[in-house]
């Protein structure tokens, strides 16, 4: 990992040179964990991200060849809050990406609206970053997408393979007290109710201090068939061991985006992960019914350079989401600004993209939702799926089906 992140830091300061420039380069701020408990996502975005900036540039988009990243690692909201004055007050950039945490990405989000800075959010999935700011942007799915990919899978496919209606199906949502955990929740029970599940229990903990045993007595006592999980990696394994140790029964559980998705959960885990689904954003492995034949080019150009700039490594799932994220920036936004590189002119012509589903290697596409609207900055178009770790180790994307990748 710190080879991977000396890296980055390489290839960052050498970035907007490497292709040769004859202008003062453009400095666009990028704030990530590089370090500490989310360093490993972190880098993998950043890395994403780099790799689509290098695409660009190669590609000879308009305004990429002058693009140079200033990064800055920092691990929590005050640090987020920092980087963000000392971007805007010492570097005087006008666009800030990042962030792949949601604390991060809040107070990074919130920051950057008050500064009148465009901030471009690539990974975090809370719902709050968006929310009520008009310099704010996300290219990724919310957690409450994601929470009602997690209760339509359960309702489409799981309840109806079980043979019993959706009427008799007690599901219980286990989550975190933080913005994260809430979003998902939300979004799960919100489409739980509009699928006629029924959620028996809401148990809500906090990752920093908690019983995984006592949590898993409170499951137990609701007698779920499903378990929805919204946890951290550290502590949705504890859980998801502390039910297995518990005997307890379950028809199947789902995980989302920050635990049961990630390879350290099946590393960690092994046999004991088989079997887990997990709803989340995509990762480079994924139907080619889902991509057009340009995104379907793209992809293999992308994870040529994600590849290049990480000692062969393939991208994960906050590889792609960096790599989207930064694509729609570099191709979609930054050579269709009219005048100079403004905030506001940068938000303006963020606003007018309208990229197809199926155009990003991920197979989403790109659309914000305009001012005025209760999730205005958020692309509508971003794409979410349901996986499942099987006997192989692989997580197999399963749903929806025109994503699928296995069965």
């Amino acid at each position: 990992m710190r080879k991977m992140a000396w890296l980055l830091g390489a290839a960052i300061l050498l970035g907007a040179c490497s292709l040769g420039r004859s202008t003062a380069p453009t400095l666009i701020g990028a704030i990530y964990p590089l370090s500490g408990p989310q360093a490993p996502g972190g880098q993998q975005e950043l890395a994403g991200l780099r790799a689509a900036l290098e695409v660009a540039q190669r590609q000879g988009l308009a305004r990429a060849a002058d693009v140079q990243l200033k990064v800055l690692d920092v691990q929590t909201p005050y640090q987020a809050i920092a980087a963000v004055d000392r971007l805007v007050d010492q570097e005087h950039v006008q666009v800030i990406v990042g962030s792949y945490g949601s604390d991060i990405a809040i107070a990074a989000a919130t920051r950057a609206d008050q500064r009148r800075v465009v901030y471009w959010e690539t990974g975090a999935v809370a719902d709050e970053v968006t929310l009520h700011r008009r310099y704010v942007f996300r290219t990724v799915a919310t957690g409450s997408t994601l929470g009602r990919m997690a209760a339509r899978f359960t309702a489409q496919v799981l309840v109806p393979q079980a043979g019993i209606t959706a009427a008799q199906a007690r599901v219980v949502v286990v989550h975190t007290t933080d913005p994260y955990g809430r979003s998902v929740a939300d979004g799960e029970a919100a489409q739980a109710k509009a699928d006629g599940l029924q959620v028996v229990a809401k148990l809500a903990y906090d990752p920093r201090s908690f019983d995984p045993a006592e949590v898993v007595s409170r499951l137990a006592a609701a007698r779920p068939d499903y378990l929805w999980d919204v946890s951290y990696l550290d502590d949705g394994i504890a859980i998801w061991q502390a039910v297995l140790d518990s005997k307890l029964q379950l028809r199947a559980a789902i995980g989302t985006s920050s635990a049961f998705c990630m390879p350290d959960f099946q590393r960690r885990l092994g046999s004991r992960a088989t079997g887990v689904y997990a709803a989340d954003k995509p990762d480079q492995v994924v139907s080619p019914a889902a991509l057009s034949a340009e995104a379907r080019g793209l992809l293999a150009e992308a994870a040529a350079r994600y590849g290049a700039l990480n000692s062969g490594a393939a991208m994960g799932i906050p590889g792609v989401a960096g790599f989207v994220g930064g694509w729609a920036l570099f191709h979609d936004v930054l050579p269709k600004v009219k005048g100079g590189l403004t905030a506001d002119a940068v938000r303006a012509a963020a606003l007018e993209v309208d990229v197809p589903s199926g155009q990003e290697i991920n197979g989403a596409g790109i659309k914000f939702a305009p001012q005025g609207n209760p999730d205005a900055g958020q692309n509508r178009r971003a794409a979410a799926v349901v996986g499942q770790w099987q006997a192989d180790g692989q997580m197999k994307v399963l749903f929806p089906p025109a994503f699928a990748t296995g069965a």
